[in-house]
């Protein structure tokens, strides 16, 4: 069984943070540990440089103020800028993606690079709002679900998946269960 469509580049990112998080600590325990060691040193710092606990707060309120705009500046940026880097290598912005199911092994074709793995190595199964994320020991595998023609195409495919992997991995894998099960 396989499934193919065109992916650009960097669009996987998001379902890729759920990624980080299944493996260790995600990027949002990582920036909420980051706030929590801000506001505890800046708020008693600027306290005791202003000798105001009002000044202390109002000045850290700016500063978070600037880390959502600047964050925000960056997604805006992002995007551009990847495109101008690929291009300047010459290489598309979009292409085609392939995710082929063998009794064997799982194969993930994306243009002119090819992964694959034995189904003894796909650890979870897990969907996002947008994708399908197969976790391949350290590794991850995502697939977009517009690829899909229609619902029932989308929950055949996740049952065959699932009917591939382990039961260890099965187990950590409940969104694709669900999904299979209708």
């Amino acid at each position: 069984m396989e499934i193919s469509g065109m992916i650009a580049a960097g669009e996987s990112s998001a379902a890729l943070v759920y990624a980080t998080g299944r493996r260790g600590l995600s990027a949002r325990q990582a920036k909420i540990i980051l706030f929590g060691g801000m506001m505890a040193v800046a708020v008693p710092a600027t306290k005791w440089m202003s000798g105001s606990w009002l000044i202390a707060l109002v000045s850290v309120e700016f500063a978070i103020f600037g880390l959502i705009v600047a964050s925000f500046l960056i997604q805006c940026l992002a995007a551009p800028a990847m495109r101008r880097a690929l291009a300047e290598r010459g290489q598309p912005y979009e292409q085609g993606l392939t995710i082929r199911l063998t009794p064997e092994i799982i194969v993930y074709d994306l243009a002119d690079l090819t992964m694959s793995a034995p189904w003894s190595c796909v650890t979870d199964l897990y969907r996002t709002r947008k994708y399908w994320v197969f976790l391949v020991q350290s590794s991850a595998m995502v697939l977009p679900r517009r690829f899909f023609a229609a619902p029932e195409a989308e929950r055949e495919f996740v049952a065959e998946a699932l009917s591939r992997m382990s039961d260890a991995a099965r187990s950590r894998s409940p969104d694709a269960v669900r999904s299979a099960a209708g």
